[in-house]
């Protein structure tokens, strides 16, 4: 895995989206960046609300996950932490801030405004792949990551610290989508399982993005209430 980056980027950690993401107040981890943290006790950041803004949001889960003892668990975080910022570097968006919530075994991203959809597949989720891979290529096996992504684009929602929105719960079902986790664990030598939106796949099939619709594979998304199609590319 490449260096450490001297882009500022932020990792806000929350809570889970089956319901709101939840950042708590001040709750902030720095990654890798040259600017400290605010100091103890300061104020916390109290943005605007947000009320129908159009974001784009991804959902990462690391396949296998509770198989891991504490020290594993521990690799995990930092790896998955790197590869998005690696990928949040690639974006070159110098002064937004990357919200990524935690999810217990993987990261929820709501883009910032200026991000499309577009920049995120050929962008952020390339780079994030990319540095899956070179962190694989000097981990054991028993350390190795394989990472479950999901797109899907809509309106959300954030008021104070907390983003809401039936995207945040649409693009969850997909990535715990059960063909998702066998495609991936029989996969070989890819790393990371992208599905992908009805709505991102049209966006796909008009042409914008460097893979085409023909990179992609439609599978049953199958979770809870939702039952819908996705569409599956292997990184």
């Amino acid at each position: 895995m490449q260096g450490p980056s001297s882009r500022d980027v932020r990792v806000q950690i929350g809570g889970n989206v089956h319901g709101s993401v939840v950042a708590g107040d001040g709750n902030v981890a720095y990654l890798n960046s040259s600017t400290p943290g605010p100091a103890a006790g300061s104020e916390p950041d109290r943005r605007a609300d947000l009320l129908a803004v159009h974001r784009v949001v991804v959902t990462m889960d690391v396949q296998r996950s509770s198989s891991r003892n504490n020290e594993g668990q521990r690799r995990m975080r930092r790896a998955l932490d790197e590869c998005v910022q690696a990928g949040a570097v690639a974006l070159d968006v110098p002064q937004d801030v990357f919200e990524a919530f935690d999810r217990g075994d993987g990261l929820v991203v709501v883009m910032p405004e200026k991000v499309t959809l577009v920049d995120v597949l050929d962008t952020f989720v390339e780079a994030v792949a990319k540095a899956l891979r070179e962190y694989n290529v000097a981990a054991s096996d028993a350390y190795r990551i394989d990472l479950r992504a999901a797109v899907h684009v809509g309106y959300v929602d954030r008021v104070g610290s907390k983003w809401s929105g039936t995207p945040l719960v649409h693009v969850a079902r997909l990535v715990d989508a059960p063909e998702v986790k066998d495609i991936l664990s029989e996969a070989g030598d890819a790393c990371l399982a992208l599905v992908v939106s009805y709505a991102v796949k049209q966006v796909v099939a008009d042409g914008y993005c460097r893979v085409g619709v023909s990179g992609y594979r439609r599978v049953e998304v199958v979770v809870k209430e939702t039952s819908c199609d996705g569409w599956l590319r292997l990184l």
